[in-house]
């Protein structure tokens, strides 16, 4: 058995990266090889896959290795992970077993109308899913699927040390891409809080401003377990939602309740009232997230030891 994982060429993302790590997880910590397989999305369906191009420099570090061409794919002992935005290529390999990595249901059911749900019914022989709400999904649209769960880590970087609460500036965070119609009359709310967009950002100057801020807020649509929410959170901050996607989960987004509002729009007083609490009483609501924070420190571990799972699965069941 070889295990090919697709992620687009040249890309840099959560999802592209978490292909990666899976990649590096089952390369140390099991006997069955695995490959990046690149894929360019502009090319047919048919021709788009074994792409010869190097790792993303950022993810270097995972030391994966990818195959060139197409051809070894197409085999009885070639098993593929296609994430849900990759899905049309699926018929083009008739021979391999297909598994199905549900990162962003969003995605999916933007990008395909969800025009091929038939096929992924009868042709994926493993459902992977990286948060409750994609678990949702599978199970409502194609019953009795056959699923693990498999879902991610966020970068070491984040964590390592949370500044003191009495140094916090009031700063607010969000993310421009995500939601910014829905978060923009908040701005104008609360124009009293400075208001810092998380944009163009590495890695070191996102646990900065992380770490100087006090509250992280996302009204965007969740299409997975998403990692700024996660990274923001355990940098200390304090982490306001909607009840979009998977930030309708418990499994997925374990805040109090308190911090999450069904519709932010008809919510922005009590939203307001509740930034200025946070502001004048920060280390008493960053207590709050404390059990949340313990949960993102240990989905490291947890992701690898569901690696381990997903490939004894495989050999066991699959192969």
């Amino acid at each position: 058995m070889n295990i090919y994982i697709l992620a687009p060429q040249n890309h840099k993302s959560g999802g592209a990266e978490l292909s990666h790590q899976l990649c590096h997880a089952i390369n140390t910590l099991t006997d069955v090889p695995a490959y990046m397989c690149y894929v360019d999305i502009n090319a047919p369906f048919d021709k788009a896959l074994g792409i010869d191009v190097p790792a993303p420099d950022a993810y270097e570090v995972y030391e994966t290795r990818h195959i060139i061409g197409s051809s070894k794919l197409n085999t009885a002992d070639s098993l593929i992970v296609f994430p849900e935005g990759l899905t049309l290529s699926m018929p083009y390999y008739p021979n391999a077993k297909k598994v199905l990595w549900w990162m962003s249901v969003d995605n999916y059911v933007i990008s395909t109308k969800e025009a091929n749900l038939p096929f992924i019914r009868d042709n994926v022989v493993l459902h992977l899913y990286q948060s409750y709400y994609s678990k949702d999904y599978v199970e409502k649209k194609i019953p009795g699927a056959k699923g693990l769960h498999l879902s991610d880590y966020i970068n070491d970087q984040h964590g390592k040390f949370i500044y003191p609460a009495q140094f916090r500036e009031n700063i607010g965070l969000y993310n421009p891409a995500k939601g910014y119609e829905e978060i923009k009359a908040l701005l104008e709310k609360a124009s009293w809080l400075k208001w810092v967009p998380l944009i163009n950002l590495d890695i070191p100057h996102m646990v900065l401003m992380m770490e100087a801020g006090k509250i992280y807020v996302d009204f965007g649509n969740h299409p997975g377990k998403d990692r700024i929410p996660r990274e923001a959170a355990a940098d200390g901050c304090c982490v306001i939602t909607n009840k979009k996607g998977a930030a309708a989960f418990e499994g997925d987004v374990p805040i109090p309740e308190r911090y999450k509002f069904e519709s932010p729009a008809d919510s922005l007083e009590e939203i307001d009232a509740l930034l200025h609490d946070i502001c004048d009483n920060f280390a008493e609501h960053q207590a709050q997230f404390e059990s949340y924070r313990q949960m993102i420190a240990s989905e490291k571990a947890a992701f690898n030891s569901d690696t381990v799972k997903f490939v004894e699965y495989c050999k066991q069941k699959l192969f």
